[in-house]
């Protein structure tokens, strides 16, 4: 019968996390073509699964701003990295990202809600962001983790956060913290994000 089941398998659509047989506790790569064309409009399906670990993790802020619904998972981001750490069949932790000139930025992330899921998450954060080539805005919380317990390396020029930004998201540098938190990270700005009022943020990781 196990044997049956296996061949019969093969003749399904994949749409579901545990249909592609990922290893456990592994990061996997995951290709945004896959993601669409395991839509599926009645059932849970990968773009279901991806989402829920989104809107856990930016539920505690109001939601992520590009990410309302698993009709917006994958969008235009092309880097979709995801964990298996646990014994349900689903994934625990997620990073995103979008391939720019300067390198890869890391754009949203998720986590199943779990201490075990946000270890992972944070850590393959810090990995990407020591990695060359890799950077991230960020802010509030994930900022204050990535410095005060981390050490991340930041972008402490203005002309160079602007040059990875482009044109088109002016920023305000502030460099030190307004507040005089975490010395020696000098590399603090604001900018709008779409049409809502200015955000401080920090480029954290090593652009090209």
């Amino acid at each position: 019968m196990k044997l049956l089941m296996e061949n019969w398998r093969k003749f399904l659509k994949e749409e579901k996390w545990e249909d592609y047989n990922f290893p456990k506790g592994t990061w996997t790569k995951l290709d945004p073509a896959d993601i669409k064309k395991a839509k599926d409009p009645e059932n849970v399906d990968l773009s279901d699964e991806l989402f829920h670990l989104i809107d856990t993790a930016y539920k505690p802020i109001g939601g992520n701003f590009d990410y309302k619904s698993a009709d917006d998972v994958p969008d235009d981001a092309d880097f979709w990295l995801a964990v298996d750490l646990d014994d349900d069949p689903e994934p625990d932790a997620l990073r995103i990202g979008k391939t720019k000139p300067a390198g890869l930025k890391l754009s949203a992330s998720g986590h199943d809600g779990s201490r075990e899921g946000k270890d992972a998450y944070v850590s393959k954060t810090v990995e990407l962001l020591n990695s060359p080539g890799h950077f991230a805005e960020m802010s509030k919380k994930i900022a204050h983790i990535m410095i005060k317990y981390y050490n991340t390396p930041f972008v402490g020029d203005p002309e160079k956060v602007q040059q990875v930004l482009g044109p088109s998201k002016p920023i305000q540098w502030l460099g030190p913290h307004p507040e005089g938190k975490y010395p020696g990270y000098d590399g603090w700005y604001t900018r709008a994000l779409g049409g809502s009022d200015a955000e401080m943020k920090i480029m954290l990781g090593n652009p090209k």
